[in-house]
């Protein structure tokens, strides 16, 4: 058996952490670029900008265009070779992230990611979604390293809509029960070469699935009224740094492969964001698993609470007919998905009647029938 963990290179949190920022990137360079679409430049960007180089730094704007595609990262390469540029920094969300890692990894310099929304993982990871210049998904680009550096400001993340957190905790929720479904399979983890679980990462998923529950209601109001707390602090760490290393060193399986499938579909189902997706997709799992009803019951009590899809009329499906479900269950178990961690062979007509089951189940414990 080979046991594998990855993680940033460093992890620094903290309130107003931007105007501290340029003591942590300096060890990488003197000059760099920073990748940041309009609307993130005009909230934060250019008074970031402002403080790196009072601080000594030269810095290189580049105005992101939106989409993580192989034209954006062949352009902003060929920028940051001009300007032999020594660190590339990400400020912004997801696709921002994405792409800077694409260009560190084929400049080989290091990388230095800033969230500015605490709505997923994506941040300490060592992958990138990649799109189409048109907005279609691509491929998964995996990397031989997680980011060098990432730097959470914990007041930008307050700053930003309270729904954008929300999301993050649906995404941080699945961590553990897709971490303990491959432990108990003995399956493999999401890093190469097929390796397997290591304590440290079982670890990490379960200490963020225990901030989930004793601090989000406290998050969630200081998040609404966009001050930092304490508790806010833990669910920021919970989103980001816990649930990207819990997930990518431990695993993932049929939550994730659940959101995958929904893109069978067309419709208003794509207005929901990745998180609300995946927090069916744990109660799909959850099915799967056979877990308890009271197992089930606390994590759909705990997404209920905070407004997340627990039912197919939330995902703007109650209208969807078995063979509308037929065509998520078939790509959600299509080769190479992470469903077949689950220890068992899962079928479309099992994923199915876990979708079905998980939408009955939902509707009955609430009393929405």
């Amino acid at each position: 058996m080979i046991t594998a963990f990855a993680s940033p290179s460093t992890y620094v949190q903290g309130d107003q952490l931007l105007k501290q920022a340029a003591r942590y990137i300096a060890p990488f360079g003197d000059h760099g670029l920073l990748l940041a679409d309009d609307i993130v430049w005009g909230l934060i960007g250019e008074e970031f900008y402002k403080d790196l180089t009072a601080d000594g730094l030269k810095i290189e704007h580049i105005h992101f265009n939106g989409e993580s595609s192989p034209e954006e990262i062949d352009r902003i390469k060929a920028i940051g070779e001009e300007k032999d540029a020594k660190f590339v920094i990400a400020l912004g969300g997801g696709k921002t992230n994405d792409t800077t890692k694409a260009v560190g990894d084929r400049l080989h310099v290091p990388v230095v990611i800033v969230p500015t929304l605490a709505s997923n993982d994506s941040p300490c990871t060592r992958l990138s979604v990649i799109y189409s210049a048109n907005g279609e998904f691509l491929k998964y680009q995996f990397y031989d390293k997680n980011p060098d550096l990432v730097l959470v400001d914990s007041s930008v993340i307050a700053g930003a809509p309270v729904r954008f957190l929300i999301d993050g905790i649906a995404d941080a929720l699945s961590t553990n029960v897709e971490a303990q479904t491959v432990a108990r399979a003995r399956a493999t983890t999401l890093l190469p070469l097929q390796t397997d679980q290591t304590a440290a990462g079982i670890a990490l998923a379960e200490k963020c699935e225990e901030l989930l529950f004793t601090y989000t209601d406290q998050a969630v109001a200081a998040a609404a009224d966009h001050v930092v707390t304490p508790a806010l602090s833990h669910i920021i760490e919970a989103n980001i740094l816990l649930s990207g290393v819990g997930a990518e060193s431990s695993g993932l399986a049929a939550a994730h492969s659940f959101q995958n499938g929904l893109t069978a579909l067309s419709g208003d189902v794509h207005r929901m964001s990745h998180g609300q997706k995946v927090s069916f997709g744990t109660l799909v799992n959850l099915i799967l698993e056979g877990a308890s009803d009271e197992r089930f019951a606390r994590y759909l009590n705990f997404e209920a609470k905070l407004g997340l899809p627990t039912t197919l009329a939330d995902l703007h499906l109650a209208d969807a007919t078995d063979a509308d479900l037929l065509k998520v269950a078939t790509l959600t178990t299509q080769e190479g998905e992470t469903i077949h961690n689950m220890g068992f062979p899962v079928t479309p007509r099992d994923v199915v009647a876990a979708i079905k089951a998980a939408d009955s189940l939902s509707r009955r414990i609430q009393g929405l029938d």
